[in-house]
């Protein structure tokens, strides 16, 4: 970070850069005494396990082909290799990345070690002066000409002639980011143009040739293995918008400083925070970067979401933080979690189950077990398919955001449910959506028009905008209840830990409706009705009981990861958390007036 330079009238000040936030800074308060070895945890711990056992053992009873409901969903299964039963398939998604897994896996093994070989050969011999100093090469990269051929050849054998929509679509946002970036009404133009192509591909459904013009329908038999490009477009929209926004961002930072000052940002980024919030270099925001960028083989399908600025960032400077031992033990918990998905879908017909959706027969706790199942499910796949890319991606050099953080067990808070699900997706929304739109200034609309955005890139459906908008009003009374139990005169009672398990279970449970009504089956309506009938109320009434135990241990397991990062801290000396902003200096003169000091940018970006 450029250090401020001081007037000989002696006051400076520093302004915070278009694109980048400002400073923020908390206390860090004094982590509370254990309480894992009291005899209260002890019968928490004895609960707890007692009740997981149940859960397991109930619902692989219900899963029996013994029990006469069996019949009903058995066309759902399909031949399995443990313990002689069948596995649960039914999810199209899960099926059709099962089945592709071989040949995915064997694609990237050829492209990681071809990529390294190149490196190796290559970019050592022809550009030496590159990798004894990044900067001095700008715009089309040489670590990112190998990704940029390979990516091309690659989209191509995926969408084969469909190809052209990607590239129509990606070079008009090209041009209109080039044509428009820096104007203040540019960020409306491109999200304008990205919602139209998200609507269009929605409704013409890939764009067929014999459609467009009949000499051409010769053309629909070579559309590529992948023959429907757009559904997983979505993806690609987005880093459309974050090229777009980084650009738009470097071009309003040359109205703020100089551009070697923005340039001398570049250089030897030291957190994950400079790499997406530092401009790269104005020539770096080149089309060749931004189709390798767009199409780079590990995320190109499904992510993680990584920025641009990143993107370039880790190109001319490699992550630190991936080293060959990491990444070998990323792939080992990546082998241990499929193989956990294996063994539940041979013992555990969630899904086939879900999907037959007759509920008449099984008892509101088996019910509920299933729904929890069901959301579990998901969860596990989405962290498998997302562990699998960022998995070659690290292999590749190339650090990503974990997008699973926690289990989806391990979280009562919705805030934090939506930082620790999809979370590369999430700091996304909040780079380019939430705090353009204001931020915390703006949270209780900016939270609804998030969701809708959120459930409109997801699918066209009435049903997850329902979703969508439960969710969003569900910020509101956990936010209130945020605001009002924490203060002082609350937090510091013994009982505090009893208010927030109180609350967060009721958190649980409208999370898990929520995401029953959004990603559930057809059958969810049936299962909530029987979940909440008159039979069902005991039930519900010891479930929020145990919750309610199992949310103490959650809470002291939540401090006890606090009370090592406060040890941490404290054996460095270091008493505060400090994330620094990009800035540049500015003087002033001592003539001019304190009152007109502002340290905040003009886009409404810093907070």
């Amino acid at each position: 970070m450029p250090t401020p330079v001081t007037a000989d009238s002696g006051s400076t000040q520093t302004r915070i850069l278009p694109g980048t936030t400002g400073n923020s800074r908390r206390k860090m308060r004094v982590p509370t005494p254990s309480l894992l070895g009291t005899l209260e945890f002890k019968i928490y711990y004895v609960i707890c396990v007692t009740t997981i056992v149940n859960m397991i053992y109930t619902m692989y009873q219900a899963s029996s082909p013994k029990r006469p409901e069996y019949a009903g969903y058995k066309e759902e299964l399909s031949e399995g290799w443990m313990f002689g039963r069948m596995v649960d398939l039914s999810d199209g998604q899960w099926d059709t990345f099962r089945s592709h897994l071989p040949a995915f896996a064997s694609l990237m093994f050829v492209y990681v070690a071809m990529n390294w070989v190149f490196r190796l050969v290559v970019v050592r011999r022809v550009s030496r002066e590159f990798l004894q100093t990044p900067t001095k090469v700008r715009g089309f990269l040489p670590t990112l000409w190998f990704p940029f051929l390979f990516a091309t050849v690659f989209a191509i054998i995926l969408s084969g002639v469909s190809t052209v929509f990607i590239l129509a679509f990606t070079g008009v946002n090209f041009i209109l980011a080039k044509r428009f970036g820096g104007r203040r009404w540019a960020p409306v133009v491109f999200w304008v143009f990205n919602m139209a192509v998200l609507f269009a591909n929605e409704y013409y459904k890939g764009y067929e040739f014999g459609r467009m013009l009949e000499s051409l329908a010769w053309l629909d038999q070579w559309r590529g293995v992948l023959r429907r490009w757009d559904v997983t477009f979505n993806i690609t929209m987005l880093r459309m918008m974050s090229f777009a926004m980084d650009y738009h961002w470097r071009v309003r930072q040359e109205d703020e400083a100089s551009v070697r000052q923005i340039d001398a940002l570049v250089a030897n980024p030291k957190t994950e925070k400079d790499r997406v919030e530092r401009s790269c270099f104005a020539q770096d925001y080149c089309f060749t970067n931004y189709w390798a960028y767009l199409l780079y083989p590990p995320l190109y399908l499904t992510g993680p979401i990584i920025t641009f600025n990143n993107f370039v960032s880790q190109m001319r400077y490699p992550s630190p933080t991936i080293s060959t031992r990491h990444t070998i033990l990323y792939g080992l918990r990546l082998l241990a979690s499929a193989l956990l998905m294996e063994l539940i879908l041979h013992t555990v017909y969630c899904v086939a189950i879900s999907k037959w959706a007759q509920w008449e027969t099984f008892s509101a706790y088996e019910i509920s077990l299933f729904g929890y199942m069901r959301l579990s499910f998901i969860w596990l796949k989405l962290l498998i398919i997302w562990r699998f890319a960022r998995f070659w991606a690290m292999a590749d050099g190339i650090d990503t955001v974990e997008n699973m953080r926690r289990c989806m067990s391990n979280n009562y808070s919705l805030q934090q449910f939506w930082r620790d699900w999809h979370c590369s997706y999430n700091k996304w929304l909040v780079r380019y959506v939430y705090i353009p739109l204001g931020g915390r200034k703006t949270s209780t609309w900016n939270t609804f028009v998030i969701f809708t955005f959120v459930a409109l890139w997801h699918d066209l459906t009435m049903r997850l905008l329902q979703w969508a908008w439960i969710i969003a009003l569900l910020f509101l009374p956990e936010g209130l209840a945020t605001w009002y139990f924490g203060k002082p005169r609350w937090t510091s009672k013994p009982y505090f830990r009893l208010l927030c398990s109180l609350g967060g279970t009721v958190n649980i449970m409208a999370m898990m409706i929520a995401n029953l009504v959004g990603f559930g089956d057809e059958g969810v309506e049936k299962m909530l009705a029987k979940i909440f009938s008159r039979s069902g109320f005991a039930f519900l009434a010891v479930a929020y009981v145990i919750l309610n135990m199992y949310l103490q241990v959650v809470f002291e397991w939540r401090e006890y990861e606090y009370r090592k990062e406060y040890a941490a801290h404290e054996a460095s000396a270091q008493w505060e958390m400090t994330d620094t902003a990009p800035r540049v200096p500015v003087t002033r003169s001592a003539s001019d007036s304190p009152t007109l000091t502002k340290r905040q940018n003009r886009s409404g970006i810093g907070e």
